[in-house]
């Protein structure tokens, strides 16, 4: 949690509007005493889990006998089945 005193939120009101568009919590001060807090309107959105292509394309391009494509193409580049 970021803290600010009522003197910097007086000059540097884009910065600490800044911490808390990136999600953060902001204490607000007078003397070293909290007095008030600025929080986040919304949470931020988790992050997005994105699907392993990888492993996708190894279960599409199997061949039906069990050979990985790379294997195919390399057999077909030598002339050989």
């Amino acid at each position: 949690m970021k803290q600010a005193s009522v003197r910097q939120l007086q000059h540097h009101l884009s910065g600490v509007i800044r911490w808390v568009d990136h999600g953060e919590e902001v204490k607000i001060t007078r003397r070293n005493r909290v007095i008030a807090r600025i929080v986040p309107d919304r949470p931020l959105p988790k992050a997005l889990l994105w699907p392993n292509f990888v492993q996708r394309a190894h279960g599409i391009f199997k061949h039906p006998k069990g050979k990985p494509l790379s294997e195919i193409i390399l057999e077909d580049r030598e002339g050989r089945s």
